[in-house]
């Protein structure tokens, strides 16, 4: 644990690893969950998703340089989920065809 510590300090410290664990967990219950999900509440996932990460990344690099980690982080998170949810929006609209 130290040795992460160490890593993520020039990065955003101790934040930057609470939301790397926030970020994993979510976008693995959102593979669980995505095929239970109605398409409307997949697109809902997508706006959350840049509702979360634009503010929290514009925090995160107005508070200085060591913590651009964290707005990376942010960014990279809505991009995934936005992609997964295009991609299983995408596949259900293929198959009802």
């Amino acid at each position: 644990m130290e040795n992460l510590l160490t890593w993520s300090a020039p990065y955003g410290g101790a934040a930057l690893l609470l939301l790397m664990v926030l970020a994993i967990a979510s976008y693995g219950l959102l593979l669980h969950y995505k095929a239970r999900l109605t398409e409307s509440q997949l697109r809902r996932s997508i706006r959350l998703a840049a509702l979360v990460a634009l503010p929290l990344s514009f925090i995160a690099m107005e508070m200085g340089s060591q913590n651009w980690g964290i707005a990376v982080l942010s960014f990279v998170w809505c991009i995934v989920v936005g992609i997964t949810c295009k991609n299983e929006i995408t596949r259900r609209i293929a198959g009802s065809r």
